[in-house]
């Protein structure tokens, strides 16, 4: 189940996924602002990304402040814009998933927040929001939130129209994300424990085991659920990988794979009628989003074939991440008896 990122029997490309952002339009009359807020000298960092507050790793966060002596750097449509409210910046990296809510509904003026991964891309944050279900009106609040581990994220502490003034910024692990990919009532628990530094795996890792060894799906005329464990382990240098052998010998067959896992998945179809020795890569496979469907359909003609699932990243995704994959279309075949020329004409007299 180790495979190396530079040498590597099947070959990934990363998901690259598009945030969407809100719809843009003028600044309304929304409610009426104070204006000629004192301007506050007391922060130190935090006026652009460069100069972000940093946010230490352990959860959860508080803290406060006031926007009012800092430069309008940063606007974004959630939905309005037009705003030139002055703005603070925040910063933090994770080495693994995590789910976060965003909440400034305690700040004393008229807030937005966004949010945004590795770098500001003006017009496309990985959230944002203007007025949010709080307890006093036109207060900002984000979750819960779902980041991925190996980026760095920016919390941009903003405001509607003009406004600035005392906030209050809370930063919260919401468990209500986690596990997103419990084993369904009817799974089969694949079997394997969860990786490790220095794993080796002799369960099911395919072809990047040695001697090859792989878990054996046996036909079903209901969809089969495979319940099983994944991530990356050695410093990213590995992921573990599973590799489920299905017998397509009799007759070209058609079959869905569907997964749902804890981390970024690849999902595919590798035809193993060449042995491990000459495989080149998939015969076709799909990458997603974690805690989403991924799946990939083909008609693959007979022979001998795996269904493929893994981390589709090396970004310290943890080895005790759950999936489940579900192979619908394996059913029992029946291979066609051979016959004589005169059993075939017996038929026809």
């Amino acid at each position: 189940m180790r495979l190396p990122l530079a040498v590597s029997v099947i070959l990934l490309v990363a998901p690259v996924l598009a945030a969407a952002s809100g719809t843009s339009s003028e600044l309304p009359e929304k409610h009426s602002v104070p204006t000629g807020t004192p301007v506050y000298e007391g922060r130190v960092g935090g006026e652009d990304v460069e100069n972000a507050v940093p946010i230490p790793t352990a959860w959860d966060f508080y803290d406060t402040g006031n926007t009012c002596g800092f430069l309008d750097d940063y606007d974004e449509a959630c939905p309005y814009t037009g705003s030139t409210s002055p703005d603070v910046v925040y910063s933090f990296t994770l080495t693994s998933w995590l789910c976060i809510e965003i909440d400034l509904c305690a700040s004393a003026y008229d807030t937005k927040v966004y949010v945004y991964q590795d770098e500001v891309t003006p017009g496309d944050p990985l959230a944002c929001n203007d007025d949010a279900d709080c307890p006093t009106l036109y207060r900002s609040r984000i979750g819960p939130l779902l980041l991925d581990g190996g980026h760095t994220y920016y919390i941009v502490v903003d405001g509607y129209g003009n406004d600035c003034g005392e906030y209050e910024l809370h930063i919260s692990e919401w468990e209500g994300c986690t596990p997103c990919a419990p084993c369904p009532p009817d799974g089969i628990d694949e079997g394997e424990g969860p990786c490790y530094d220095g794993y080796v795996d002799n369960f099911n890792g395919g072809c990047n085991s040695v001697p090859p060894v792989f878990s054996v799906v046996e036909p079903s005329p209901e969809p089969i659920i495979f319940c099983g464990l994944g991530g990356n382990y050695d410093d990213n240098a590995f992921r573990d990988t599973d590799w489920y052998w299905m017998d397509l010998t009799c007759e070209e067959t058609t079959i869905t794979l569907d997964v749902v896992a804890e981390f970024p998945p690849v999902v595919g179809f590798v035809d193993m009628s060449p042995g491990c020795d000459n495989i080149t890569g998939f015969y076709s496979y799909v990458t997603g989003v974690q805690c989403y469907s991924t799946y990939i359909t083909e008609t693959l003609p007979a022979g001998e074939w795996v269904a493929f699932v893994a981390s589709s990243e090396w970004n310290n995704w943890p080895c005790d991440s759950e999936y489940h994959l579900t192979i619908s279309g394996y059913e029992q075949c029946v291979p066609a008896e051979s016959a004589s020329w005169g059993t075939l004409k017996a038929l026809y007299r």
